[in-house]
């Protein structure tokens, strides 16, 4: 518990990283919990358990920040919201009951890598090309989709329009089912893997997915933050300093994304993915006693990662779509 007390006192840097995290979050349709669990873990040394309850807290309210903006603007369907938050909200019981007899059986540490994996799953699935129709759909085509929906683009200054077909829909909730598990188990809200669901499964927009996966967020965190509670996982002031630095960062997102071009949300995404993947794993191998780095070159060598992923990313930036 001295973690914890340690942490009480750091309540400032704990709203700081809430900002950071909500910006991000809201901009990027992850909710914030996946940004805001490492960063608490990293540079609190906050275990997992506790950073996570804090973090779907915080999820909560990014959504209902972020995701109420954003169906103003009309960007989430919210025909896909309703069809894929069943699955996220059942994933997220089971998940959230794993970690509990992870947790009291003393391999936490497994959770850590578990994170790492799924981050970096997510930064290769999301990096793959995808062609997406911005003229109005023929009538022809349009009888073969499930949900159609438009945008305005204000980045483009185009309407884009966009199909589903039932068999996208139904591989998107089962990778949604999967990302409860991973939302209850980590405690992240299920974010990365919403947006997997919806940009790579059901092959939404990349703005519609992200405002869309803002709202199933809230959905899933709340279904896992109800056990974290139970389970004790959650402490109240921690939880208050990040969840008001959250809420500033989420409303801030929502002025950037309209006007963001789809390609530089993908290379922010990647790149934060990148880095904070990559501290996880050292993390995770650290506390399990497999492999640990000095600290100095664990700091040097995650910076590194970080900047050679954006200047990679930015040089491709012409072939990445929007």
């Amino acid at each position: 518990m001295y973690v914890v007390t340690q942490a009480l006192a750091n309540l400032g840097l704990i709203a700081v990283c809430g900002l950071g995290a909500g910006i991000l979050g809201g901009l990027l349709g992850l909710g914030g919990a996946v940004i805001l669990t490492p960063l608490l873990t990293i540079l609190l040394n906050l275990p997992i358990q506790y950073s996570a309850g804090i973090s779907l807290v915080s999820a909560i309210s990014t959504s209902i920040m972020a995701g109420s903006r954003f169906l103003r603007m009309g960007l989430p369907n919210t025909k896909v919201f309703i069809a894929l938050s069943s699955a996220g909200t059942t994933g997220a019981i089971m998940g959230s009951l794993m970690a509990y007899h992870i947790i009291n059986s003393g391999y936490n540490w497994i959770l850590y890598l578990v994170f790492s994996g799924v981050m970096y799953m997510a930064m290769a699935l999301v990096a793959r090309p995808k062609q997406h129709v911005v003229t109005a759909l023929p009538v022809d085509v349009r009888d073969s989709y499930v949900v159609t929906g438009s945008y305005l683009d204000q980045a483009l200054k185009v309407y884009v329009n966009y199909g589903i077909r039932r068999s996208n829909l139904l591989k998107a909730w089962g990778v949604m089912l999967f990302g409860g598990v991973i939302s209850g188990l980590l405690g992240i809200g299920g974010g990365p893997i919403n947006m997997l669901a919806l940009y790579w499964a059901a092959e939404m927009p990349i703005k519609v997915a992200s405002a869309t996966s803002n709202l199933i967020v809230g959905a899933t965190a709340a279904t896992s933050g109800t056990l974290y509670w139970f389970f004790g996982y959650i402490q109240p002031f921690m939880a208050m300093a990040s969840v008001i630095g959250i809420v500033i960062g989420a409303n801030i997102s929502t002025h950037i994304l309209p006007k963001a071009r789809g390609s530089t949300i993908k290379i922010l995404l990647l790149s934060i993915f990148s880095y904070l993947a990559y501290r996880m794993l050292l993390s995770g191998l650290k506390r399990g006693g497999i492999f640990v780095l000095p600290t100095g070159i664990e700091y040097v060598t995650s910076f590194m990662v970080l900047i050679i992923t954006l200047g990679i990313l930015f040089a491709l930036r012409k072939y990445i779509n929007d």
